[in-house]
């Protein structure tokens, strides 16, 4: 099972009418396609979480690089997991405050894009996946 975990620029600006059809197509696919992740957006910014199959996450992978919604796309971890870690979600989704990226540790590091090429993202994006992963945990 591949996670694979990736931020890029919106090509163009998204409001809220946008991303309902966005996140309602991608839970669609993901459900047909058997992929479980989740999506973030702040400022003109997607974060996104893949995970299943993984011929079926790259295959997605590349028709998102191929999409001209993204640019700047950049695959901040790729990680063999035993099991999803985010098995109920289609396509979680959130929309990001300042106040709440504040919270969300490995947030600010794994979306910065002034970061230097080659800049090892792996830390700050597990302590994002686990910071997810517990909120998603308490609320069940």
């Amino acid at each position: 099972m591949l996670s694979l975990v990736y931020t890029s620029t919106a090509t163009s600006t998204f409001d809220d009418a946008d991303l309902a059809v966005l996140l309602m197509n991608s839970r669609a696919n993901n459900r047909r396609l058997g992929l479980t992740g989740f999506l973030l957006y702040k400022d003109g910014r997607f974060l996104q979480v893949l995970e299943g199959p993984d011929d079926v996450v790259r295959d997605r992978l590349r028709i998102i690089e191929a999409d001209p919604r993204h640019g700047d796309l950049t695959v901040l971890m790729e990680d063999e997991v035993p099991e999803r870690q985010f098995p109920e979600w289609s396509m979680g989704y959130e929309t990001i405050t300042d106040a709440l990226a504040d919270q969300i540790p490995g947030y600010q590091a794994a979306t910065d894009v002034t970061s230097p090429l080659g800049l090892d993202y792996r830390p700050a994006v597990r302590q994002m996946l686990a910071w997810f992963q517990n909120r998603t945990a308490e609320a069940v």
